[in-house]
């Protein structure tokens, strides 16, 4: 699988998550009880930088798309270190990961 392709899974992945905790929250808006009870995040604590983990919780449950956010998560996810990485890095260097 070609690091783009991994890129749109992930990026898939993070919207798809987005869409189900905006739902969740519809209906009991209490963000606290929310995280202290799901474990819908749990599989991407194991997975994504502490530097980044924080920003990914925000970006989920804020429901925030901007590209430069999302990217930033995805490159963490990847290992990926700068934007020339994204387009030099070979598919056996990027970093596996569940869901890709």
């Amino acid at each position: 699988m070609s690091a783009l392709e991994q890129r749109e899974i992930l990026k898939e992945k993070i919207f798809s998550l987005q869409a189900e905790v905006s739902k969740i929250l519809s209906v009991d808006n209490d963000v606290d009880k929310f995280l202290d009870n799901s474990t819908i995040l749990d599989e991407w604590e194991k997975i994504i930088p502490d530097a980044e983990y924080g920003i990914f919780v925000i970006a989920i449950l804020n429901n925030i798309k901007r590209e430069i956010i999302i990217d930033k998560i995805v490159d963490s996810i990847l290992n990926v270190s700068s934007p020339k990485d994204r387009v030099e890095r070979k598919n056996n260097q990027i970093k596996h990961h569940p869901f890709c």
